[in-house]
């Protein structure tokens, strides 16, 4: 039962409709779900394990806020160990995890041609990295990724739904294949930091827009 609520709460935070500093108020959550409080806050300690919501004392659960030093933080992680788990598939993919992950890419550019909705070019995206650890043995950058992403996508879901961004994704993600394709180490780590540093720019980007779109607020 847990895991289940886990999941979904989870889905929630990403698709947008608990936003960050948001208060998850228990009582409602129990209405809601029919579940008991018991069950709710066991999952909710879970999320906070992942990072995604922070319990407050004498408050309760709140959906985990980033600032702009909290995203560059975690892009500066999430590039280095995203650039290793690449060049970790150069060095370890088989050709039929190659052709599984090009699969992968192909699905989420004809999403992006398409012009589907978010929430499929996401769970797109995911799989891509589902396909690109899956054939990761270090348990460690499976983990630390997974929590990272995690962490990251509510705002990467927000990024990806800004103009343009879906077709420089798509660019980043082919680039990142053709590397590994030819079986260029330093080039596949390259190409998937370039990505990540790309999705850093956009997300910071996202944030300051947002910040100044408030202090606007705030003064008419």
């Amino acid at each position: 039962m847990r895991y289940q609520i886990q999941e979904v709460l989870r889905e929630e935070i990403f698709s947008g409709r608990f936003k960050p500093g948001q208060r998850l108020i228990e009582q409602d959550l129990c209405l809601e779900l029919d579940i008991s409080r018991t069950s709710l806050r066991e999952a909710l300690r879970s999320l906070e394990a992942e990072g995604l919501v922070t319990i407050v004392p004498h408050k309760g659960a709140v959906v985990t806020s980033l600032d702009i030093a909290d995203i560059k933080q975690i892009y500066q992680v999430r590039g280095a160990l995203e650039a290793l788990a690449v060049q970790n598939f150069v060095l370890y993919g088989s050709d039929k995890d190659l052709a599984n992950l090009k699969s992968s890419v192909e699905d989420f550019c004809k999403c992006v041609d398409n012009k589907l909705d978010g929430e499929n070019s996401r769970d797109l995206k995911n799989q891509f990295y589902d396909c690109l650890l899956s054939i990761n043995e270090n348990k460690i950058i499976q983990d630390q990724l997974s929590k990272l992403n995690n962490r990251v996508s509510l705002f990467r879901s927000l990024s990806m739904a800004r103009p343009g961004r879906l077709k420089y994704t798509a660019e980043e993600l082919k680039s990142i294949i053709r590397a590994i394709s030819n079986r260029d180490e330093i080039l596949a780590g390259e190409a998937a930091k370039r990505h990540i540093e790309m999705s850093e720019k956009n997300i910071i980007e996202l944030l300051s827009e947002s910040k100044q779109k408030g202090i606007k607020s705030s003064h008419d």
